[in-house]
């Protein structure tokens, strides 16, 4: 009993189940890319193709004739006298990989509000040295510095809860 060679999936569908015969490569691929399910670069399949085609010409079950892109394919007698099979394409990913949210955000917002208490704290040091070159001014400048000391402390509680989500989700990803 004749053991069976094995092709893959996509060039036994187009050689053996189809009978292409005398083709070219732009030619396999537009056939390859109508019967394809899935979405693929034509240029991208064309040259996964173009090595499957090498390596037939190398085992001797295609020859080609002319040059170019005038090349055509031809199947062999080798080639039909093999019990052919396809392979069985295994997926990249044999289990189903869960998705994990996206928490760049909490560090794009960590961010901004580091930012933002950056400029409040230049504010309290602006109203300090105001009070100090202007002491007349306290009364003015006093509500203004409260507000913005006031700001302040909210800004730093905001940064400090996402700085601590953000080393929690850090550190359950690092145990996983």
């Amino acid at each position: 009993m004749k053991r069976s060679t094995k092709i893959s999936a996509i060039m036994h569908k187009l050689l053996i189940e189809k009978g292409m015969d005398g083709f070219s490569v732009i030619e396999l691929r537009n056939a390859s890319l109508s019967i394809s399910d899935l979405r693929k670069e034509p240029d991208e399949e064309r040259k996964r193709l173009y090595r499957q085609i090498l390596r037939f010409v190398r085992n001797r079950w295609l020859e080609s004739e002319g040059e170019g892109r005038d090349k055509r394919y031809f199947q062999t007698d080798l080639f039909r006298s093999l019990n052919v099979k396809p392979k069985i394409e295994r997926k990249n990913a044999p289990f189903p990989v869960k998705s994990t949210p996206d928490y760049s955000v909490l560090r794009h917002e960590r961010n901004q509000y580091k930012a933002e208490l950056e400029i409040v704290l230049g504010e309290i040091d602006e109203y300090q040295s105001l009070n100090r070159r202007f002491p007349e001014l306290e009364q003015r400048l006093k509500p203004m510095l409260q507000q913005a000391r006031d700001r302040s402390a909210h800004l730093f509680g905001k940064v400090n809860v996402l700085t601590y989500v953000i080393n929690t989700i850090s550190s359950d990803v690092v145990e996983c």
